[in-house]
């Protein structure tokens, strides 16, 4: 099989699975310009997912991804660490970039894939920049081949400090899943004062805007001893006011301004 040849000699190769087509990589007109050989689980699964990206040609085994320099892993993580087992005792890994997508675990996780002494760097789609920013963290020379292809698509590409994946997916889980709660409270507690749902949702977006563009503009300094001050007089004169309509929401409220003081004061 002959493979193609990209700008800076890459050749490259995909190990995929069949929801590819929902992953940034079907959205890469550049990258998928340049792929190869395309492997799946099945000779079949690999026809259909290189029919449907119309990039590349699908092929029966792992042997037939020696070619390449370049290999992009995207699969569900469940099947990260069985790929990574088949395409090591397939080839020599030596020197080659293994880049896997939009995983949890980052690149110095232990396995063949570094064991076989791949270069590894993991990538993943910042969420809401409409797949026009990126973080990836890996070896050096991987990030500088992974930062040429997506430069080349016109994208961003922010590289995480080695090992820090954890923080980057804390960072967007704090605010995302970790801060609906808090929402939802702010909402609740202002419906049970007499907004309306519609009413609350907008003053809640607003004093929240108002707080995310107060600490990007001043960092920690946005919180201010007066802040922690109104905080301690609310929960020693409204705690049991507020637990008489709504426990749970008493409890939020009562741990949040714990939280805060706590995190903020420590930082002086």
């Amino acid at each position: 099989m002959r493979v193609k040849s990209g700008p800076g000699g890459l050749v490259m190769g995909m190990i995929a699975a069949g929801g590819v087509s929902r992953s940034f990589l079907s959205r890469m007109p550049g990258l998928l310009s340049q792929m190869g050989p395309v492997k799946a689980a099945s000779f079949r699964v690999a026809r259909r997912i290189a029919n449907t990206l119309r990039a590349g040609q699908a092929v029966a085994s792992y042997a037939a991804l020696e070619p390449c320099n370049f290999i992009w892993i995207a699969v569900p993580e469940a099947g990260i660490d069985r790929v990574s087992r088949d395409l090591a005792a397939a080839m020599t890994l030596a020197g080659k970039v293994v880049v896997v997508c939009d995983s949890t675990r980052d690149s110095i996780w232990p396995g063949p894939l570094l064991a076989g002494g791949a270069r590894v760097a993991t990538l993943n789609c910042v969420e809401e920049s409409s797949e026009k920013m990126f973080v990836g963290e890996g070896d050096p020379a991987a990030m500088r081949e992974l930062r040429r292809v997506i430069v080349a698509e016109k994208r961003k590409l922010i590289e995480l400090r080695a090992a820090s994946k954890a923080l980057y997916f804390s960072g967007v889980h704090l605010a995302t899943h970790l801060l609906l709660p808090w929402i939802a409270a702010s909402v609740e507690s202002l419906r049970d004062a007499g907004f309306s749902r519609v009413e609350a949702t907008h003053v809640a977006n607003a004093l929240g805007g108002r707080a995310l563009r107060a600490y990007a503009k001043a960092g920690p300094k946005a919180w201010s001893p007066t802040a922690a001050g109104h905080l301690r007089l609310s929960i020693a004169r409204d705690l049991d006011t507020i637990r008489g309509v709504d426990p749970r929401l008493a409890a939020l409220y009562a741990d949040g301004v714990e939280q805060a003081l706590r995190y903020f004061e420590a930082r002086k």
